[in-house]
């Protein structure tokens, strides 16, 4: 009982820190969203979810889901109290702003236990915790775009009604992904396998 108890600690402590890197993260300019200088579109370099992979691989799906969780509030709550751009605009649907952040921690926190702890690959979970973080925001916030834009006719004002115009903002979201997953597969297995030795070494 004790052992658990302590865990449980443990556990609220991790999450509480990393709640708060990542509402430092959303807050300051570059420290989570890297902009491409395209104001009036407002896409972004996106680097929060790392963040959330890396508590998934520490405290487990649920947990990583959780704290992907508080993050995708905070952007729903960020889109509506900045500069109105697409980028604002996509993130005011609150599934589309909340579930893909919860979904990277339940996926990756899965995967990176079946792997790393069941099968002992750790450096290949690592790997693969970094692209399907990037992979799973990706896709859901592209899914979730488009049955926005499509199936509900919901439009940006001042652009015109065209589906040229859905597939090309899409097109722009996924491009982002691509260069996300690449940085994830770069920063995951550094950060993650430092935090791990570090945490089999006290």
């Amino acid at each position: 009982m004790q052992s658990t108890t302590s865990r449980n600690t443990h556990n609220l402590v991790l999450a509480a820190l990393f709640i708060a890197i990542i509402l430092v993260q959303v807050l300051v300019p570059f420290l989570g969203y890297i902009p491409l200088g395209l104001t009036a579109i407002g896409l972004q370099i996106v680097i929060i979810q790392f963040t959330v992979t890396i508590a998934a691989i520490l405290m487990g799906p649920w947990w990583g889901g959780l704290i992907g969780g508080v993050w995708g509030l905070a952007s729903f709550i960020q889109a509506w109290t900045t500069v109105y751009n697409l980028g604002a605009f996509l993130f005011r649907n609150p599934v589309t702003a909340i579930v893909p952040r919860i979904m990277i921690g339940i996926v990756v926190g899965y995967v990176f236990q079946e792997l790393a702890v069941k099968r002992h690959h750790q450096p290949l979970a690592l790997i693969l915790a970094g692209f399907l973080s990037s992979f799973t925001n990706t896709l859901l916030v592209v899914l979730f775009s488009w049955i926005t834009i499509v199936g509900f006719h919901l439009y940006f004002p001042g652009i015109p009604h065209s589906g040229t115009f859905t597939w090309i903002l899409l097109s722009l979201v996924g491009a982002n992904g691509i260069a996300e997953m690449i940085a994830g597969v770069i920063i995951v297995p550094i950060i993650g396998g430092a935090t791990l030795a570090l945490r089999r070494a006290r």
